[in-house]
Order: C-alpha cells, then sequence, then structure tokens
C-alpha cells in the first residue's frame, strides 16, 4: 500500500461532539481518500472510543491508557503515520471543505517551507489571530504588563491576514508539518506537556534555516480551549511553566530571569483585575475562582520552585 500524501494527527481527551464534528468535516473533502487520520484518545471517559469504532471505522484508533498530554499523545500518533506530511489538528475544529489539499500543495511548491498554517475562524465566522513574530522578551514583557491589547505585534493584531507571509510561528490547533523536517529536528518537544510546544518548534524551524508561512486561502473553524476550559487553573499553571522551559531553552539564564520578574507582577496585576470583576460578576465567579487559585499558584512557584520556573535545569 503506498503511502498517503497527508496524516492528520488528533489527540482527544474528553471531547466526543467536537472529535465528531471534526472527522465529519474532514472526510467531507473528497481529497480525503488520499488522507490517512490518526486519532489517540487520551482515555476519554465520555465515550469517545465507542463512538470512533461505531461512526468512523477507517480512522487510525490509538487508545491510550492514560493522559499523557498533547504533545505526547501526537507522539503516539507519528509511531502510526505514514503520510509524507503531518498536520496537527484540534479536536475543537472544522475544516472547510477544501481547505487542506492546498496546504500541501503549497508546501510542494514551496522547497523552503518547513511548516504552514491556514487562516482560523471563530464561531461567528470573524478572524482568530493564529500566526505571529518569534517570541522575545520584548513580547513577554508586553503580554505581562497586560498591554497586548494595545500593542498586538506578536500577533500581527494590526495587520489584515489576507496574504500569504512568512512569520515566526503558526498555532498547534492547525499545524501542517513536512515529514522531512521531523526526521532532522525531532517533533514536538516532549518536555512539554502542553502549550508553546507549537511556538518552541517553529523556533527550531527557523534557527534551521526553514520557513514557516501563513496560508490565508485555507480556512478552519477553531472554537478554541474546549479541553482547557475542564480545568482551567490546572491548565493556566502548566501553561506558564511551559513558558518558562521555552526561554530556559532557547534564551538564556538572564532573560529567564526577568521573565521571572515579570511573571510576578502580571501575577499581581491579574489577581487585582479578576478581584474586582469577582465582586461585580456573579455569571463567571466559577472562572474567577479558578483563575485566582492558579495565580496564586503560579506566583509561588515562580518565587520558590526551580522545578517551576527552571523546569530543563531542575529534571537534568
Amino acid at each position: 500500500m503506498s503511502a498517503p500524501s497527508l496524516s492528520i494527527l488528533i489527540v482527544n481527551w474528553n471531547t466526543e461532539d467536537l472529535l465528531r464534528n471534526c472527522l465529519n468535516s474532514i472526510y467531507e473533502d473528497p481529497d480525503s481518500a488520499q488522507w490517512e487520520v490518526v486519532v489517540v484518545d487520551n482515555h476519554s471517559d465520555d465515550g469517545s472510543l465507542a463512538m470512533l469504532e461505531r461512526e468512523f471505522a477507517q480512522v487510525v484508533v490509538v487508545a491510550s491508557g492514560e493522559n499523557t498530554g498533547f504533545v505526547q499523545g501526537n507522539y503516539l500518533a507519528l509511531e502510526r503515520a505514514r503520510g509524507s506530511h503531518l498536520l496537527l489538528l484540534n479536536t475543537d475544529t472544522e475544516v472547510e471543505c477544501g481547505a487542506l489539499g492546498p496546504l500541501v500543495d503549497f508546501m510542494s511548491a514551496h522547497p523552503a517551507a518547513g511548516a504552514v498554517g491556514p487562516k482560523l475562524l471563530n464561531r461567528d465566522g470573524s478572524l482568530q489571530l493564529s500566526c505571529g513574530i518569534t517570541p522575545s522578551l520584548a513580547t513577554e514583557m508586553t503580554n505581562k504588563m497586560l498591554l497586548h491589547n494595545l500593542f498586538p505585534f506578536f500577533k500581527l493584531g494590526r495587520w489584515d491576514h489576507a496574504e500569504i507571509r512568512e512569520v515566526g510561528w503558526v498555532t498547534g490547533a492547525c499545524l501542517l508539518m513536512r515529514r522531512e523536517v521531523v526526521a532532522e529536528l525531532g517533533f514536538l518537544d516532549p518536555a512539554l506537556y502542553m502549550f508553546y510546544e507549537d511556538l518552541e518548534w517553529c523556533l527550531r524551524i527557523g534557527r534551521s534555516g526553514w520557513k514557516t508561512y501563513y496560508y490565508p486561502s485555507s480556512r478552519v473553524l477553531h472554537l478554541g480551549g474546549q479541553s482547557t476550559r475542564q480545568n482551567l487553573a490546572e491548565m493556566l499553571v502548566i501553561s506558564q511553566r511551559s513558558l518558562f522551559y521555552l526561554f530556559e531553552k532557547h534564551y538564556g539564564r538572564t532573560q529567564l530571569h526577568v521573565l521571572r520578574l515579570f511573571t510576578l507582577i502580571e501575577m499581581a496585576l491579574r489577581t487585582l483585575a479578576w478581584s474586582l470583576f469577582f465582586a461585580f460578576s456573579s455569571s463567571r465567579r466559577p472562572e474567577g475562582r479558578q483563575r485566582l487559585r492558579a495565580y496564586r499558584e503560579i506566583a509561588i512557584k515562580t518565587l520558590s520552585r526551580k522545578s517551576y520556573w527552571a523546569p530543563a535545569r531542575a529534571g537534568s
């Protein structure tokens, strides 16, 4: 059997209905006969595996005995994938018919392209910012001072996202990789449980001479954060640890310590903002409780736990 032109890698955790919609959107495309879809189920208890067996016999299913996280889940999918191109795709996406083939064609026509991402849309059809410049201390200082809405340069927020463009990163919600690049540079960093794995991989692409592109003619609906919301506080803590790891790995100790300082400032600002919001908005109090608990934990760990703010050194 010849290898497919595209392997679509999907990691699922308790998102049965979203996964069904995602897969239906893939198989509505006539070109899907040339692709393979590999779904790793991270020990879901919502009936996802039974749904896959009942409705999608053509999917290659890998059942993990535990919730391994997004990165390790994709490693399990990679072990089964045979395609010359690899697409990371979230369960909370729906692909427009005809969107994926042109991404593969673009990669084939541009030999220097190591990765490419499509235009992502919100549920209402509005643009979702899904690419940007290479992360740096300046971008993170802006984010942590809560100025990212005033100065949205990290996600190219002043650009209309209407043209093909070389960028520093594209989001892993829908990220097409060339298998050749994966063989050369390795796959997602296994030290990252989840979050920032896409930025870290795109950093390695750029530093190795490959290019990352944004391709707006292909469009994908992305609902965003559906698995994350199931345990928001824990996910916020993990996200900050992943950011520390990225800076420790790529930018050195000095910038890591500056990032720690601005993280503490950010936690103070967010705690103040959400405490005030908590007092006046009863509808979002459950979210507020989770956020305030996460901000407190992040601040304590950033101050006192080296295994949190320097995870690479702590694990070496």
